[in-house]
């Protein structure tokens, strides 16, 4: 690999993932200046390539292997080297800077990665501490648009006025979604006419 090349399937490899150049050093335990731009040449004016123990631990942290890193300086689809799903954070969600859709349309929508890179996944990153402590802030929920919801599953509810209900589903009636509470278990029953979409919860970290 060329010395661009190298550089550039790090910032590739830091976009994916949702993050800055700087957030994929700390992310990997490094100094966040470590792939800074203005750390890519020497005082001298020298390039300088970033060491083989940086590149070991962001690949490491970022579970993938060199092939699919190196892979990442061709002209295929990002998408298709690597496993990676729509991402979006709650805030953005809530103050509608991005939308949610059927389909992700809206080309705010950033990608990260995930084991599992099916169509219908996406990542939602709870940055808030509105739904501890069932779910911290800075937890990431990995949501499914075509699964089967069921008695118990959690599930998001998207509003149409922006609000995000995480909540246990219980049942749908003609008119109604019924659901409870996942903090104080508290019945809360939701007129369908108000839902945009409503997707189960198919994982989360913790």
């Amino acid at each position: 690999m060329k010395y661009e090349q190298v550089w550039e399937a790090v910032d590739k490899l830091a976009k994916i993932n949702g993050l800055s150049p700087s957030g994929l050093a700390k992310k990997a335990g490094l100094d966040s200046t470590t792939f800074n731009k203005s750390k890519r040449t020497r005082p001298d004016g020298k390039k300088r390539w970033p060491s083989l123990d940086s590149l070991n631990k962001i690949i490491d942290v970022c579970n993938i292997s060199f092939d699919e890193f190196f892979a990442l300086v061709s002209d295929e689809d990002d998408d298709k080297l690597l496993h990676s799903i729509p991402y979006v954070s709650y805030s953005d969600l809530c103050d509608g800077v991005v939308h949610i859709s059927a389909d992700f349309s809206d080309n705010k929508w950033q990608k990260i990665q995930f084991p599992d890179g099916k169509g219908n996944l996406y990542a939602l990153d709870l940055n808030t501490n509105i739904f501890e402590p069932i779910y911290r802030s800075g937890t990431l929920l990995i949501l499914s648009q075509e699964s089967e919801i069921r008695s118990g599953d959690r599930v998001a509810v998207f509003m149409k006025n922006d609000e995000i209900i995480i909540a246990e589903f219980i049942r749908r009636t003609a008119t109604t979604i019924e659901t409870q509470n996942i903090i104080n278990s508290e019945k809360l029953s939701i007129n369908v006419d108000d839902i945009k979409l409503i997707h189960r919860i198919v994982w989360a970290s913790q």
